[in-house]
């Protein structure tokens, strides 16, 4: 007959052992996943753009009419309008939304404020549009991600 009890758990020490283990690797890990997320806040920014300017040519297309894309580097804001109304009398909406970026602690810097793209998608530079080359810089303290368009609205980034 064999004398014995099955033990169950974990005891005490090794509890204790496994917690300074997975301190250790936090701590070293911590610092290199802050700047790898600091980063991703950036490059999701510069995403955001990209698409708002392709939202941007398909909206006139689509309406076949000269969308606008905002670019409000001061209030970190960007955004599209399109003359929506069927007689053209210049009833305009917003499509989308209004990105703002002002709460996620980045930067954003634009050589242009406001672009435009014809029924065909491609830039316009009638009344306050300016060309359609844009550089875009959106930055926190450590990194920054660049979106730069070309004369006819082709995303280089």
């Amino acid at each position: 007959m064999r004398m014995g009890y099955n033990r169950r758990g974990f005891t005490l020490i090794e509890t204790t052992i496994t917690m300074f283990v997975l301190a250790v690797v936090a701590a070293i890990g911590a610092p290199r996943l802050s700047s790898v997320l600091r980063h991703r806040t950036t490059g999701n920014a510069a995403d955001q753009f990209v698409s708002t300017h392709a939202l941007a040519r398909a909206t006139a297309i689509r309406y076949g009419r000269v969308a606008q894309l905002h670019i409000d580097a001061g209030s970190q804001r960007f955004w599209i309008d399109v003359d929506t109304s069927a007689t053209g009398v210049g009833q305009r909406a917003t499509i989308w939304y209004v990105r703002d970026l002002s709460e996620s602690g980045l930067s954003m810097t634009s050589d242009r404020a406001l672009l435009c793209f014809d029924a065909w998608g491609l830039p316009a530079t009638t009344g306050s549009c300016e060309p359609g080359n844009v550089t875009v810089i959106f930055a926190d303290h450590e990194k920054a991600d660049t979106v730069r368009t070309a004369a006819l609205g082709k995303v280089l980034r």
